[in-house]
């Protein structure tokens, strides 16, 4: 049975020692901090590496709108099938020469306008890194500078180029509105953790990688927007503000509530929710079920009509809030309570990016289908080191067909327990943005947190991180045909002195199952249903595995690094080949296909969200190639 964050993996059987883990013993090469390293100009503040005259020269709006354009800039490079946007051709990527340019000519309504930067780092999966300044040239060849907010418009307005012209005004001035929403709370973040006192010396621990994602998707158009929130409501219950907040509770009538559970493991009220209950409800407080419900969803709730009837007839009843405080973490619906490691995915009818984060019934279903799975995936697949954290159950209602029945979706809880060294593991997202106004990921801080101030050989670094995750991930979608959606925000990393030790991706309610292989090893019919909507085939389930993990959380790792160590990414894909091409030579049948699709694959697929955006595709995003990085000609 695969591990799940309670069970531990033994790594015994017939392959255990040929996926036994790189060493990290005293051989490992690793180097102390000094003026010859990519920190002649920092200083070393409890393990974070600053730049202290960098903090203080660049106020929080314009960092966020900086942010905003690298990321407009790399979409549009990427959806366009502009892998390298010089001017000039060069073999040379990673930091660019002085002088190296990018021109961008943009198809506009009034005619034909160019807009020309600089360029500082340039990326083989497109995370490219601009200068300051930006310089419109007209069509009578007079320039002039540009700046932050002009040129924004102009990159969403070239995107809208692509809609059906009777919807491109409403669905250009959507998207500005999200993008004006998301440069707003991007810099009250920023601004914010500036302010905490001692932020930058803090160790940073679970919670606070969590609570400090603060520019987001590097390939989206408006990563922090936010449609629901009053400002003050912001300012309680967004995590980058650091907030943290009991839970609400509702007793809702048994009549209309089911519970299903994936095993044995069960998340029970606090005890002062139930003494509320029993205090509103006397004797009947056995006929209700005690909901779970995130403060706003709650409020909100409690205030539409077609839900006053059950309200005026006590089957809905507020019992306030309850139980201890609750953190919520970088998806901002998600809450954790480090005190009993009790979580749950709440919803929250407030739009995030894209869409309105309440829980379908589709969303439970093919969670808890797949929780069913992972139960019963076999360990051996995977390899020490390797953790899913699972959901274990759902809460849902259904008020039948009356005037409430549009509402289930915004009282379903899923529950999803998180267990983990809360000092020493964080949220990979978090682990590769920089603190405000500095260049240096986060990560490196935690490694130097752990090591006693010593970063480590970055190829050995990474190969021990591959072993972690991406050979079991690989393992299991080819021998179990199961895939998660491991990105960015999905995965964890548990350091230990410096060195990845464990790795955990959670979320199952993005994984995709084989409907084959679910079919060839009984579980259709005894765990799932035909119609599950955990169940794909074979071809998506790769797809998506390509996708979210080798181009969204990979290709975001080795830029991280590659750039901290003013180094060309081809490096460090180098490494993911000759790893690739060693599991590969003991490989067969489904996972030799599938290395050696990475292996000599042209392409892979990315997500194009600002096309996606500026189309209303929220939940059917469009997707375009890239050159694969990990091809073997890429990189010799």
């Amino acid at each position: 049975m695969l591990q799940t964050e309670q069970r531990k993996l033994s790594g015994k059987g017939p392959q255990a020692e040929q996926r036994k883990l790189p060493e990290k013993g005293p051989q490992t090469e690793q180097r102390k901090l000094s003026g010859k390293e990519p920190h002649t100009r920092q200083r070393k503040l409890s393990g974070k590496v600053l730049l202290a005259e960098q903090r203080a020269s660049v106020s929080a709006s314009d960092l966020a709108q900086r942010a905003t354009v690298r990321a407009l800039l790399n979409c549009y490079f990427r959806e366009n099938g502009i892998a390298d946007p010089r001017t000039k051709d060069s073999e040379k990527m990673g930091l660019s020469e002085p002088g190296d340019t990018f021109a961008v000519s943009l198809d506009l309504d009034g005619g034909a306008t160019t807009v020309e930067g600089t360029l500082v780092y340039v990326s083989r999966i497109g995370q490219h890194d601009y200068g300051a300044v930006f310089e419109e040239i007209r069509q009578d060849g007079s320039r002039r500078e540009l700046g932050c907010e002009r040129l924004i418009a102009l990159l969403l307005e070239d995107a809208s180029r692509t809609v059906p012209l009777e919807r491109r005004a409403a669905n250009l001035a959507a998207v500005r509105e999200r993008a004006e929403s998301s440069l707003r709370n991007m810099g009250r973040y920023i601004d914010r953790a500036r302010q905490r006192e001692g932020a930058a010396d803090a160790p940073l621990d679970f919670i606070r990688s969590e609570q400090s994602l603060l520019y987001g998707h590097p390939f989206h158009p408006y990563p922090k927007s936010s449609e629901g929130f009053a400002e003050d409501e912001l300012e309680r219950y967004s995590p980058e503000l650091g907030a943290s907040f009991q839970l609400g509770y509702a007793a809702v009538h048994r009549r209309y509530v089911s519970e299903e559970w994936a095993g044995e493991e069960r998340q029970a009220p606090p005890a002062d929710a139930d003494e509320r209950a029993r205090e509103r409800l006397g004797g009947k407080a056995d006929e209700y079920a005690l909901l779970p419900m995130h403060p706003w969803q709650l409020a909100f709730l409690l205030r539409q009509p077609e839900l006053q009837g059950l309200i005026g007839r006590s089957e809905i009843v507020d019992l306030g809030p309850a139980g201890p405080l609750v953190y919520p973490t970088s998806s901002v619906r998600t809450v954790w309570s480090p005190g009993t490691g009790d979580g749950y995915k709440l919803p929250l009818h407030v739009r995030i990016t894209n869409l309105v984060r309440d829980n379908t019934p589709e969303q439970a279903r093919r969670t808890l289908d797949a929780a069913k799975i992972v139960r019963r995936l076999d360990g051996e697949s995977a390899g020490e080191g390797f953790a899913i954290l699972a959901e274990i159950g759902c809460s849902q209602v259904s008020f039948g067909t009356g005037e409430a029945a549009q509402w289930p979706s915004c009282f379903t809880v899923i529950h999803r327990p998180l267990r983990l060294p809360r000092e020493t593991t964080f949220v990979l997202a978090s682990l590769l943005e920089p603190y405000p106004g500095e260049t240096v990921p986060k990560l490196v801080g935690a490694i130097l947190d752990g090591s006693g101030g010593t970063l480590p050989d970055w190829s050995e670094w990474l190969e021990r991180y591959l072993s972690l995750s991406l050979l079991p991930l690989l393992r299991l979608a080819a021998e179990q045909g199961v895939g998660f959606e491991a990105h960015l925000q999905n995965s964890l990393l548990t350091l230990k002195n410096g060195w990845p030790d464990r790795f955990y991706v959670r979320d199952l309610e993005g994984v995709s199952v084989d409907r084959r292989k679910a079919a060839e090893a009984g579980w259709i019919g005894s765990l799932v249903d035909e119609s599950s909507p955990v169940l794909y085939e074979e071809a998506v389930v790769w797809h998506r595995t390509k996708y979210y993990f080798i181009v969204n959380h990979l290709g975001s790792l080795i830029h991280a690094i590659a750039a901290y160590a003013r180094e060309d990414e081809r490096r460090y894909w180098g490494i993911v080949n000759r790893l690739l091409g060693r599991e590969r030579q003991q490989s067969s049948g489904r996972l030799s296909e599938l290395i050696d699709d990475l292996l000599g694959g042209d392409t892979l697929p990315a997500k194009a969200n600002l096309k996606s955006c500026m189309a209303g595709r929220g939940e059917t995003p469009l997707f375009v190639p890239i050159p694969n990085p990990i091809k073997g000609d890429a990189h010799t």
